[in-house]
């Protein structure tokens, strides 16, 4: 089966372009075009390029103004004359930052200038598109203090400006206690007899021309200081922030409010500053009207120029919905609008397009039938080629012109194949720009292929040609044997490719026991210089083939860099066994929008519907009922919770919709507690899962260009539990809600029943019947099955009037309620090394670990902080004031080998003085010290430090179990690693981690970016404790559970993030769609404490599924040969084996992994009923 990374985008080769035509598409448009735009030009006067610097256009009618006052800011977008998207920040006349609504009058723009020096460029400013979404960055860099006056903020920090950590001694407020000026001002109070520190409230992110003069002034108030109260400002650049650092002194003592200044050249190289609030000492200090002016001429300018109209005519919007036969019944029950655009004033003609339906089949649930497709412009049939789940298609488009085609979708067994064209006839036709692309060419190796590796080539590699062609004759193989040090190593081509253009990118692949790693379609951006491309460097498509395969299609779609000059085609791999490649296709395409899903005959929907679906499937608001519902029923055992979920829809809106729910009641007269209600809530996603990178100029806007790895698509999807009873209906839109039940450990065995009951406007509308049943069996308080999720408490989950140890207990106990586990136990026990002997205060860690171990049941946590020694490709870091090597960092050529004995002394000192309490206490056995995140571990510095540091550990005690995310089994850290942490998806091979438990190693799943949103199933959160059972696994861990970049209720993905994996080299880096957090602040809400969600709800199921399949184990292992229900008890355990398997799709693809949802209900209900007759 084909896999493919783009859901529901279509490509058509591209359509008139040239610097001043028209930019589309822009990031988050919605399918729609930007009617209108601005034109800016930008003037540089300084005698260097302008790379980023920010310059500001004022907003009004007057000449050289922006006419933006009144429009909404989620439809501005800036970009340059090459269509490369860039932030911009919209300042209100008050001084603070517009992200929502319109922007006022008198506002102003910065704009980041890109500009030669004495020299000018044209920027647009694009509006008057209605249904973009908003966007979630904006410029960070000022051309002066914002919000100098304090008076603009929510919360308790003023806008722009951050507060630094504080304690009971040193304490930061935004407070109305009187100010200069306004209402407000800034107050530090650091208590008599405290250390004196740095604390601030601080501003970043200024921006300062190098060279240039400025005066800064500013106003403080002191009571009883003593040392000095006053403000500083810090110049520089991001290599040296302080290159000067004046300091604005009013002195200590008692006085009113003073003001005090500071003037200062810039220094040449300099370009920000960061400025704050002073008191260093003890008492109480007032800060107000703070601001800082360039006293020289500007050197960047701004002028916009008048707005421009962009009309373009439509054609096939209207079309009628195709029918082959109108005399026979067979119909196509949906289709898809897709739209393709030519700005250009000639008409283009016979276009290569290509459309991936892989995300619109799992939103169907795999209901359609490729064959049926047909693709339509106006009444004509369009030839089409299918490719695995996705189409290729050829159109045409007139000038000026929006063109709508439609694909036809159908599961009619009758409807026979359409007019198809031959894959083969692209691969020699001229778009293809893959030379040799079926590999006829070529003697004993294939022509325009050089084969190879990267380094040295694995022992025993052989590639060349193969007879076994899927096209054609012949087709290349490669082969690598599994007991060889592995290197990248395949076949690669470049190929000449155009900047800004989109290709897809294809081919064939088969596969023979792929072991220790995977296989995809790779690719390298290189440059004319044959270099790495400086904003994007590498490429891949999958998902990763494991273990053997027959021929599969691989795609993906990939937007070029500027600097780009050829896309280098690599079919090579990182893993050993034999792989066979055919039919490599690159081709130029450009994206066009789709439309929203049509159904022909949608159901009659006369009044309010009511269904339940299973928790399993995410509910979508395009859902309809179903012709027959189900039956309202769940089942649970004691000690048990269980979700029952329940969509409405209706051809009418109703407003404040209230859900009762009467308790479930026994026919004994027995009762279970009231049940939990939550209201699904959506959130956006904008692009299709997967990790994305880049190294374009912060002021640059990032968005993923190429293709994601899941099968979602971009839209709403579900996934807040918003903790509420009711909720208004729209029209024709579903609505989800999740009623949780929790049964009691003393509850009576047998059915409970109840209603659910929807009123609005004091009237009942609604009444749903429902049964709960239970079963005769408990669950035990603790999970027998690990489920970890870092805790990581960002500044969004802050609390006003709660303290950092009380969010954290809410937040355990959060978890705890679910059967999850956090990842360590905070605060960290003060563990100081000084004059060779260690200091230690356990008194908060054990009060943490008590309430953690002995009250909340929780069955495992890392050992503290202080004991982590690396990440990635980094060395070890320095622990307890000693250095891990001689010289300095990143320790170039010394012997990784070798750890400074002061090192060792140190770090051995603290962890046994911690070791040993730890022990006194019992904890030990549920404590692991995780030692490295996702080391480098082909490189073999990092191995040989790896061993150093296990064997400096396995010194102080060899039972201290050393833990490490690896993904991979790594062969020279047997018998230095004593937990695996392995992923679940098959990059080793079950039997050896069958070998590894064997021989006494422990194992847990590693599953970071496995979590997402946007797939249509809560299949991994569910299954991994199933994955756990079946494989001999004593947990899973989840690097965050709380990790947000971004409001999670307004954007369902993340920001790029600055990230290192290695000295001197870092790059921007998005993580998939919902990756690290699968909770929800409640306060941004109104809600005190944390927020739920269906994902984090079913991996509570999922722990619970594991304590079904451990008793019912644990019963079979004491059964006698005869016992009663022995069979059924393994059948059903057999049944619940069956739907987890290694290797596999992984995490993000739930439709692969669990392509029956209701299977696993049959399956824990087949366990549940075979527990009870084997207890009887």
């Amino acid at each position: 089966m084909i896999k493919h990374c783009a859901a529901l985008l279509f490509f058509l080769s591209i359509v008139g372009a040239d610097a001043q035509s028209w930019h589309h598409p822009l990031y988050l448009g919605n399918g729609e075009l930007w009617r209108q735009r601005i034109p800016v030009t930008i003037y540089n006067e300084m005698e260097r390029d302008a790379a980023g610097e920010p310059v500001v256009l004022h907003v009004g009618k007057g000449d050289g103004e922006a006419d933006l006052a009144g429009v909404p800011v989620s439809q501005i977008r800036l970009c340059n004359a090459a269509g490369q998207e860039l932030l911009f920040a919209v300042t209100s006349p008050a001084g603070s930052l517009v992200t929502r609504g319109s922007v006022p009058a008198g506002s102003t723009l910065t704009l980041p200038a890109e500009c030669p020096a004495r020299g000018t460029a044209h920027y647009y400013l694009y509006f008057d598109n209605p249904v973009a979404w908003a966007v979630p960055d904006f410029l960070n860099a000022a051309a002066g203090v914002r919000n100098g006056s304090v008076e603009e903020g929510t919360g308790d920090t003023p806008a722009h400006w951050i507060h630094d950590r504080q304690d009971p001694e040193h304490q930061l407020f935004w407070t109305t206690e009187n100010p200069r000026s306004g209402k407000r001002c800034l107050k530090t109070v650091v208590a008599e007899g405290a250390e004196p520190t740095w604390i601030a409230t601080r501003q970043r992110d200024i921006h300062i021309i190098g060279g240039a003069k400025y005066v800064m002034r500013a106003w403080v108030k002191a009571e009883n200081v003593r040392g000095h109260a006053g403000w500083y400002i810090h110049v520089g650049n991001a290599q040296n922030p302080m290159m000067i650092a004046p300091m604005l002194s009013g002195g200590e003592g008692t006085y009113d409010w003073r003001e005090v200044t500071a003037e200062f050249t810039a220094p040449p190289e300099a370009n920000r500053a960061s400025l704050g609030t002073v008191l260093r000492g003890t008492g109480t200090a007032w800060f107000d009207d703070v601001s800082l002016e360039c006293t020289e001429k500007p050197r960047l300018l701004a002028r916009a120029g008048k707005p421009e109209r962009l009309s373009l005519r439509r054609a096939g919007a209207d079309a009628k919905w195709f029918d082959e036969n109108p005399r026979d019944d067979i119909i196509w029950s949906h289709r898809v609008p897709i739209r393709v655009r030519n700005f250009s004033d000639e008409a283009r003609d016979a276009h290569l397009a290509y459309v991936d339906l892989s995300g619109l089949m799992a939103r169907l649930r795999g209901k359609i039938r490729p064959e049926a497709i047909r693709v339509t412009d106006g009444d004509r049939v369009v030839p089409h080629c299918l490719l695995g789940q996705g189409v290729l298609i050829e159109g045409d488009i007139p000038a000026r012109t929006e063109r709508t085609y439609f694909i036809y979708l159908s599961a009619d067994p009758r409807i026979r194949p359409g007019t198809t064209a031959s894959y083969e006839a692209l691969l020699d036709g001229p778009r293809n720009l893959a030379r040799n692309a079926s590999f006829e060419q070529g003697t004993a190796l294939p022509d325009e292929w050089p084969g190879g590796a990267e380094s040295e080539s694995p022992a025993g590699t052989r590639m060349g040609l193969d007879e076994a062609g899927l096209f054609g004759k012949r087709c290349v193989r490669m082969q690598i044997p599994h007991d060889s040090k592995l290197a990248w190593t395949g076949w690669r081509q470049d190929v000449p490719v155009k900047p800004r253009r989109t290709y897809l990118y294809a081919a064939w692949l088969k596969t023979r026991d792929i072991r220790n790693g995977s296989v995809q379609l790779h690719a390298h951006y290189r440059n004319m210089a044959g270099e790495h491309c400086e904003s994007q460097k590498f490429a891949a498509t999958g998902p990763a083939l494991t273990g053997t395969n027959d021929w599969t299609s691989l795609s993906g779609l990939f937007t070029m860099p500027d600097d780009i000059a050829n896309f280098q085609l690599h079919l090579t791999m990182l893993a050993s066994g034999t792989v066979w490649h055919d039919g490599v296709l690159l081709a130029e395409v450009t994206p066009a929008e789709t439309g929203a899903l049509e159904a022909r005959e949608a159901p009659i929907t006369t009044r309010l519907a009511i269904w339940p679906v299973n928790p399993l499937v995410k509910v979508f608001q395009e859902d309809v009922p179903p012709r027959v519902p189900a039956q309202v029923r769940v089942s649970a055992a004691r000690n048990e919770k269980e979700p029952l979920q329940l969509a409405v829809r209706g051809p009418a809106a109703i407003q404040g919709i209230r859900i009762e729910v009467t308790p479930p009641a026994h026919r004994t007269g027995a009762r279970l507690p009231a049940p939990e209600v939550a209201v699904v809530g959506y959130v956006p996603v904008d692009h299709k899962t997967s990790y994305y990178s880049s190294n374009t100029p912060e002021w640059h806007r990032k968005f993923p260009t190429s293709t994601g790895a899941s099968d979602g698509w971009v839209g709403m999807w579900p996934d807040p539990l918003l903790p509420r009873d009711a909720f208004d209906l729209e029209p024709n839109k579903t609505q989800p809600f999740w009623i949780t039940f929790s049964v009691p450990k003393n509850a009576a065995p047998g059915d409970y029943t109840g209603e659910v009951r929807l009123v609005a406007g004091g009237k009942r509308i609604a009444t749903v019947p429902y049964t709960v049943h239970v079963w005769s069996f408990t669950l035990p308080d603790e999970a027998h099955v690990g489920a970890i999720y870092d805790v990581r408490r960002g500044p969004m989950w802050t609390t006003p009037g709660k303290s950092a140890d009380e969010e954290r207990r809410e937040f355990w106990k959060f978890m705890a309620e679910r059967r999850l586990c956090p990842d360590r136990i905070l605060p960290n026990p003060v563990i100081r090394y000084e004059n060779g002997r260690v200091i230690t205060d356990f008194t908060e860690y054990d009060k943490a670990a008590d309430y953690y171990f002995n009250v909340l049941k929780l069955p495992t946590s890392y050992m503290p902080s202080h004991f982590t020694l690396f990440g990635w490709g980094h060395p070890p870091a320095e622990k307890f004031g000693e250095k891990p090597y001689e010289g300095n960092y990143p320790y170039e050529g010394v012997d990784r080998r070798k750890l400074r004995p002061e090192y060792k002394r140190a770090y051995q000192a603290c962890l046994k003085a911690y070791w040993e309490h730890v022990k006194a206490k019992g904890w030990h056995k549920k404590l692991v010290l995780y030692i490295s995140d996702e080391p480098y571990y082909s490189r073999p510095e990092i191995i040989a430090q790896m061993q150093a540091l296990c064997e400096m550990i396995r010194e102080v005690d060899p039972e201290i179990p050393i833990y490490c995310s690896t993904w991979h089994h790594v062969p020279e850290w047997d018998g230095y690693l004593s937990l695996w942490g392995i992923g679940h998806y098959g990059i080793v091979k079950p039997e050896k981690i069958a070998e590894l438990r064997q021989a006494g190693t422990r194992v847990r799943w590693t599953t970071d970016g496995q979590m997402c949103t946007d797939t249509p199933y809560l299949a991994v959160e569910r299954l991994l404790p199933h994955y756990c059972f079946h494989y001999d696994v004593e947990a899973y861990e989840f690097w965050g559970i709380d990790w947000l970049t971004y409001n999670p209720y307004q954007f369902g993905w993340h920001s790029y993030i600055r990230q290192s994996g290695e000295p001197g080299k870092t790059t921007w880096v998005r993580y998939p769609n919902g990756d690290g957090f699968l909770a929800y602040p409640g306060h941004l809400i109104g809600v005190d404490g944390p927020v739920t969600s269906v994902r984090l709800e079913q991996a509570r199921e999922g722990v619970e599924d594991y304590e079904y399949l451990n008793l019912l184990r644990q019963l079979v292992a004491k059964a006698g040969p005869r016992a009663k229900g022995l069979d059924a008890a393994k059948k059903a355990l057999e049944k619940a084996r069956a739907l987890v398997s290694i290797p596999n799709a992984g995490g993000r693809y739930s439709t692969k992994i669990l392509p029956d949802p209701d299977a696993l209900l049959a399956a824990r209900e087949a366990v549940a009923k075979a527990i009870e007759g084997l207890a009887r």
